[in-house]
Parts: C-alpha cells; sequence; structure tokens
C-alpha cells in the first residue's frame, strides 16, 4: 500500500497559500501608504496653520508701529494683474507697503522685492520661507521663478478702490468685527485642485477672495482672522454654488465669517479680482 502524502511538500506553500500572502502584504501596503499620506497631509495642514498665524502676528505688529495703518493686499497700481504683479513690481516703489514685503522683513527675512532685486528669486519658495506653505502644488524647475507665486493671499475685500484707481489701505481700528473678520487665507495657485465650479482665479496673486480660496487638506483651507486664531473651512461654506460670496446672515448656525472692515458692507459688491 502506498502511504505517501500526497499534500503539499514538506516545507513548501500550495498556490492557494501564497496567493493569500501575496493578498495579505498587498493590503498591508495599501493601509500604510494610507496612513502615511493622511500623516503627510494633517503634518502639512499643522505647518500651514503655524506659518498664516505667524504672517498674522507680524500683520498686527506692523499695523501697531505704523499708527493702525493696514499693509497693502498687493503693489499700488491700478488694474494690476496676478501676471504684471513679477519680481520687478515686487521690488518697486509701488510695492513697498505690500504685506509680503513688510511682513518678512518683520520676521527676519528678505522682502519679496528684494529676493528679485537680488536675483535670488529660487528662495521665496524655500520651506523657511514665511509665505510658502508645505503641500502647495508649486510648479516645477524655472516655470515658477517666472514670477511669486503666492500660496496664502491676503483677503482682497479689506481694502476699496477709490475713483482715482489707487486703493485706501484703511486702519486695524476701523474692522469692527476683528474676531470674525478673515485676514489670511490659503489661495490657489494654477495647479491646485478646485473642488467647486464656483472657484476662480487660481494665479498665485498676493490677494485673495473666497473665490480663490484652496482647499488642499481634505478639501478644506485655513482661514485666519483677525484676533489671531484659525478655521479650517470647506469652500461651500464661504461661497454659494454661483460664486456669491456667502454674508453671515445666510451663513450656518454657529458660523460668523466677514470678508469686509465694516460687516454691513457686501463683500460682493466688490470687482472681481
Amino acid at each position: 500500500m502506498d502511504l505517501r502524502c500526497k499534500g503539499k511538500p514538506a516545507g513548501g506553500f500550495t498556490l492557494l497559500e501564497l496567493l493569500v500572502a501575496i493578498a495579505i502584504v498587498i493590503v498591508l501596503a495599501g493601509i500604510t501608504f494610507q496612513v502615511t499620506g493622511s500623516m503627510k497631509e494633517s503634518a502639512n495642514l499643522t505647518r500651514a496653520t503655524q506659518k498664516i498665524k505667524d504672517l498674522g502676528q507680524a500683520f498686527v505688529d506692523y499695523t501697531s508701529d505704523h499708527a493702525g495703518r493696514l499693509p497693502l493686499e498687493n503693489a499700488d497700481v491700478p488694474n494690476i494683474t496676478a501676471d504684471d504683479e513679477d519680481w520687478t513690481v515686487a521690488a518697486s516703489a509701488e510695492a513697498e507697503n505690500a504685506w509680503y514685503n513688510v511682513l518678512p522683513e518683520r520676521m527676519g527675512f528678505p522682502t519679496v522685492g528684494e529676493l528679485g532685486a537680488d536675483n535670488t528669486p529660487y528662495r521665496f519658495y524655500d520651506q523657511a520661507y514665511p509665505v510658502y506653505l508645505d503641500g502647495a502644488p508649486y510648479h516645477a524647475g524655472e516655470k515658477k521663478l517666472k514670477r511669486p507665486y503666492f500660496s496664502v493671499g491676503m483677503n482682497s475685500r479689506l481694502q476699496r478702490r477709490g475713483l482715482d484707481g489707487y486703493k485706501d489701505p484703511g486702519t486695524l481700528a476701523s474692522i469692527q468685527q476683528p474676531v470674525n473678520t478673515v485676514i489670511f487665507l490659503e489661495r490657489g495657485l494654477p495647479k491646485d485642485i478646485q473642488h467647486s465650479k464656483a472657484q476662480r482665479k487660481f494665479n498665485g496673486s498676493p490677494k485673495a477672495n473666497p473665490r480663490a480660496f484652496a482647499t488642499r487638506h481634505n478639501q478644506k483651507g485655513v482661514l485666519l482672522f483677525v484676533d489671531g486664531h484659525t478655521e479650517v473651512r470647506k469652500v461651500t461654506e464661504l461661497i454659494k454654488a454661483s460664486g456669491e460670496i456667502i454674508v453671515p446672515e445666510d451663513q450656518q448656525p454657529g458660523t460668523s465669517i466677514i470678508w469686509t472692515r465694516d460687516p454691513d458692507d457686501d463683500p460682493n459688491a466688490a470687482p472681481e479680482e
């Protein structure tokens, strides 16, 4: 009688066992990838929040030293576009009081204008630079050096353009509800994903309205308020499907986000960015 075992060879594996083992490895790799991605996203959010908070502190310090006057949202040039605001403009007298020059200087860094004048634009995209945000999809290589592409922008509804084409910067004291009023927000870059058809102007300008709000963290983004606190919000909490900015009376219960110095001013009345 042949009593030899006809099962798997001693010390070997059946095909089924190998397939099961491979499947387990694939599942574990997928879980590891998801956890790693989640940890990286969380770290990017933490760093972005701190960077924006630091800008906010410099913003308030600047107003204290300038009789309450706010820094400008961009170069004081009528009808300037995002593409126009290059390194040369950033180094011009018209941009001397722009936030992207005065705030880095207060924080011990070269101004954006100085980076251009010194022919060191690559330093704008250094992880340590105050306006650089981890996780923002900047252009690669030489393309991003064409001009400064901002991943954070100053709220463009704080300053109104007069009939002469120039903007009055306004004062910190003129912001009537500092706890609810936004001063900085994550703003869209050309390569950012838009999570609403109402989002637009993802052009890396140094200023931004809610339609240019970038939602890089699980479809949410960071807002900084005048009093120094931050909130992480979805774009649907800021604008309607039509692109209209949601005013406080139309916001969800418990939410009060203001974009203008006077909360009674309509943020939708400002010209397009």
